[in-house]
């Protein structure tokens, strides 16, 4: 794992939220980001970048307000 991991959270106008992760190696993203996810509502996509498979780590969800 990366020295610090970054969580980066974009709030679109219609309320979507998009959690992008950095400094994360493969599940550590996910489970990093899964209490956030289950705080904001369900998780409509997940985008697991090559990142994800080995090197470091990102990841985006989109999750939509209930």
């Amino acid at each position: 794992m990366a020295d610090k991991a970054e969580l980066e959270i974009t709030i679109g106008a219609d309320g979507t939220v998009k959690i992008t992760t950095r400094g994360l190696r493969g599940e550590a993203c996910v489970v990093e980001t899964k209490s956030l996810e289950e705080a904001l509502g369900r998780v409509q996509s997940r985008e697991k970048t090559s990142e994800y498979y080995g090197q470091a780590a990102s990841t985006k969800a989109g999750v939509r307000n209930r």
